[in-house]
């Protein structure tokens, strides 16, 4: 599946299921995989921005069908979830001196749950962030 598949699917649905008009003219930005507890491609996360931010996003299934489009009042800044650097800054933030390794987007437990997972590297754990909250396991 290639990331050209996922946006096409992701742009035709966001016309005909998001009645929000700012989301109707807002960019669709590259798809992320959204990876599972196995590594393995779950779904894709497409965040829907405007210059305000990110007004949303589209969670989309393996298969391209919507998984389900979640809305953001107010908008979050697109940093928030689709700046990576930004991303390990806000888990730097809380992890204390850990050495941390390259984050993922992926969900705790439910699949609604979607947070970038950031491992630390010298010990057992991670750093969870999803926007603006930080949580550690």
């Amino acid at each position: 599946m290639s990331h050209e598949d996922v946006r096409a699917a992701a742009e035709a649905l966001l016309r005909r299921i998001v009645v929000d008009p700012s989301a109707q003219t807002a960019v669709l930005e590259q798809p992320i995989p959204v990876l599972g507890p196995g590594g393995e491609v779950d779904s894709w996360f497409v965040a829907v921005t405007t210059g305000e931010g990110i007004v949303g996003f589209l969670q989309l299934e393996r298969d391209l069908t919507l998984h389900r489009y979640s809305g953001f009042d107010p908008p979050q800044p697109a940093s928030a979830w689709l700046d990576v650097a930004a991303v390990v800054e806000r888990a730097r933030a809380a992890a204390a001196g850990d050495e941390l390794g390259e984050p993922l987007l992926t969900y705790r437990g439910n699949r609604d749950r979607l947070a970038w997972r950031v491992p630390i590297r010298n010990r057992e754990g991670a750093i969870y962030v999803a926007g603006d909250h930080v949580e550690q396991s």
